[in-house]
């Protein structure tokens, strides 16, 4: 039989920032008419988000925007709010070989402000473009050879191949009614979202989405200025194709919302009661199919001298899937602030990190709470603060070294002022993600046999062998140049390591 090899690719995946850029947001501000004298700037914000972006070579062209609100306080103590939306293009170097499948997003790094007069202002502060991106890197093993003589040891390995990228972005738009309120709407002053999955199924080719988008806004009333919050829930549903996904895959998927706009409108009475909303969403999801492959560990020919050689080569295989909620506490101490009631309480960012430790997996990050407030002496203010949390999970079975990109979501929040000016706060948070586990194995991943040198047949028939108890047969059939499978049959063994010491009969090929 001619010598015959088998090869096959395997991939490992890493989640890698690829490359990320700074822009600079400068501002000269001069009031519009309908807008009041500034007394008094109690916040400003930068929200920036990215809504699509093109890769060209090793260059990704991103088009982004960034909301800015600056909300203020007149003469007579009202609340005010001046908004702004700056597009802008960035393009950012990446040094990714053959990765073209990006998630570009955006951050805020810090906005300041100068009152130069009564009705200008000056904004300066900077955003950070990021890309990052799964990195597959392929290594190419033996999985199987046969003819002239060649026996092999094999081990069987699960890995975990990327099947393919889906990014959709997609817009919501609804008009919603705002409730019923003491009085109609007059400036929205602050808000937020969170896009939130509740079940990514894949069907022929496609990915069906459902989720919900949550948004809380805080405005103050048309007449009293008094501030009201409102949160408002959205559907989400889609569907996205993805030509090459199929129902055996895992899905690593996450929704991010890269634009939001809230504009009041009024209702058939002629009252501000409604609320414009659109958001800007984007989907993106990294499928993975796991299947078995036999690696070649060892191999020899009984026939001819065998020119084998070993590599170390790294595997990666999805070993769980983590969707859940979970409640967290915290504290947002604001003693030292003179606090008498909180006007607006919401979520500005949450950041996820993944670890280890002794017999659990843990999920940690902190929640950035943005609050406006009214201090005694009749003041509005703003304070930011970052509560911490946890979760934790017993660790799935594997032999290797766990990896996870946790997306979290806040999908509700609620506090409490106790009587020392804290903020004792629950929050629900959903979290998702797909365990990997990484192993770093030693796998032949090249093959041959040397027909010019034939393996000597000048021995005995028939071998006795004295051996030690755990000896693996493999060990004692390659030295003696026979076949496992020779050695069992003529010992009528049923394992393939030696139990106790004992005599083995060795059979010449």
């Amino acid at each position: 039989m001619d010598f015959n090899v088998q090869k096959e690719y395997i991939q490992l995946h890493k989640t890698d920032f690829k490359g990320r850029s700074e822009q600079s947001i400068d501002c000269d501000v001069t009031l519009p008419e309908y807008l009041p004298d500034i007394m008094r700037i109690v916040r400003c914000s930068c929200v920036p988000g990215v809504r699509s972006h093109q890769v060209n070579g090793d260059r990704i062209t991103a088009e982004c925007t960034c909301a800015l609100r600056v909300l203020y306080m007149n003469e007579q103590g009202a609340l005010f709010c001046y908004e702004q939306n700056i597009q802008f293009t960035k393009q950012l170097e990446v040094s990714s070989e053959d990765t073209r499948d990006f998630f570009v997003g955006a951050k805020a790094d810090y906005m300041n402000y100068r009152v130069s007069g009564q009705r200008r202002f000056e904004l300066h502060g900077a955003v950070t473009i990021f890309a990052k991106s799964c990195d597959s890197r392929k290594y190419e093993v033996i999985t199987d050879a046969c003819g002239d003589g060649i026996t092999l040891k094999s081990e069987k390995a699960t890995v975990s191949n990327l099947k393919c990228v889906v990014e959709k972005p997609f817009t919501i738009t609804e008009t919603c009614d705002a409730g019923a309120l003491s009085e109609p709407i007059g400036t929205i002053i602050a808000c937020s979202s969170a896009a939130v999955i509740h079940q990514v199924k894949i069907i022929s080719n496609k990915v069906f989405l459902k989720g919900e988008l949550i948004i809380h806004s805080a405005f103050t009333g048309a007449e009293s200025q008094q501030v009201q919050t409102l949160e408002n829930v959205l559907a989400i549903n889609q569907i996205i194709e993805a030509p090459d996904i199929t129902e055996e895959c895992h899905i690593d998927s996450s929704l991010t919302v890269t634009d939001l706009e809230i504009k009041p409108r009024f209702d058939l009475s002629g009252n501000k009661n409604l609320l414009d909303i659109t958001a800007c969403v984007n989907f993106s999801g990294y499928s993975f199919e796991n299947s078995e492959i036999s690696l070649v560990k060892e191999a020899y020919s009984v026939t001819y001298e065998t020119d084998v050689k070993k590599s170390i080569v790294y595997t990666t295989a999805i070993t769980e899937e983590i969707e859940n909620t979970f409640l967290c506490r915290g504290v947002a101490d604001l003693s030292t602030t003179g606090i008498e009631a909180v006007l607006s309480f919401m979520c500005n960012d949450i950041t996820s990190g993944f670890s280890v430790q002794e017999n659990n997996c843990i999920i940690t990050g902190e929640i950035s709470i943005e609050i406006i407030y009214r201090d005694m002496k009749g003041e509005i203010c703003f304070a930011q603060r970052h509560i911490p949390y946890e979760y934790t999970m017993p660790i799935p079975e594997n032999d290797g070294i766990l990896t996870c990109n946790p997306h979290c979501t806040l999908c509700a929040i609620s506090y409490v002022i106790n009587s020392d000016d804290r903020l004792d706060i629950r929050a629900e948070i959903n979290v998702r993600g797909v365990i990997f586990c990484e192993k770093e194995l030693s796998a032949i991943t090249d093959l041959a046999v040397n027909k010019d040198k034939i393996k000597s047949t000048d021995t005995a028939s028939l071998t006795i062998y004295f051996a030690n108890k755990g000896e693996a047969l493999w060990n004692i059939a390659e030295k003696y140049n026979t076949t496992v499978e020779r050695i069992v049959k003529e010992n009528a063994l049923t394992e393939t390591t030696v139990k106790e010491n004992c005599k083995l009969l060795i059979p010449k090929m």
